[in-house]
């Protein structure tokens, strides 16, 4: 039976990841200059409401980041043509993290894109569902297993911890291998509820 602990998924994603490499480091870069604007905005200090709306470019390039780390979750090529099916609409949606910097309320939906987008974006990825309905799937799944949820978050903000550290230029590994493990929790955990949909 193939294991499908925590730990296991995660390494197995990075080693995934790791046999991709080439293919991997070139799509965070592509990612990452995506994320430039907002970054640049943040750097300089500018309005909020500039880094909030450069924080949608950066959300389109992790749709389109979502489907090669997917392949490469599967064992398969991680073909760079995988980038080009970004999905404006939950671009849309994962971009409400920018409200925390205008707004006093934003950091709600903020922590809502940290626990639901990397599930959401994996789910997308994985299932093919698009838009609102990946959005769905990702809240489901983020629902389903919390503490695999938070884990997830958690490795998210010590990618975002190392990114800055590395003043950027781990930008083009972290957000790849991260959607890779989110892929692979995401193919365990829907083969766990297939499963038991499937002997009710």
């Amino acid at each position: 039976m193939q294991n499908t602990t925590l730990p296991w998924l995660a390494w197995s994603g990075a080693s995934a990841a790791w046999h991709e490499l080439p293919r991997v480091l070139v799509a965070g870069a592509v990612a990452a200059a995506a994320a430039a604007p907002m970054a640049a905005a943040l750097l300089t200090g500018a309005p909020g409401w500039i880094a909030a709306a450069a924080a949608l470019p950066a959300a389109l390039a992790l749709t389109g980041l979502a489907p090669l780390a997917a392949a490469a979750a599967r064992g398969e090529p991680a073909r760079l043509a995988l980038l080009l099916r970004a999905d404006p609409v939950l671009a849309l949606a994962l971009s409400t993290a920018g409200l925390a910097l205008v707004a006093p309320w934003g950091a709600v939906p903020a922590a809502a894109v940290l626990l639901v987008g990397p599930y959401a974006l994996a789910y997308g990825a994985v299932r093919g569902r698009r838009g609102l309905a990946a959005v769905r799937g990702g809240a489901i799944l983020a629902a389903y297993r919390p503490a695999w949820t938070l884990t997830l978050a958690a490795l998210a903000v010590l990618g975002g911890f190392a990114v800055a550290a590395s003043a950027g230029v781990l930008a083009v590994a972290v957000a790849p291998l991260l959607l890779t493990i989110a892929a692979r929790q995401t193919a365990a955990l829907l083969s766990e509820i297939d499963t038991i949909q499937s002997t009710r």
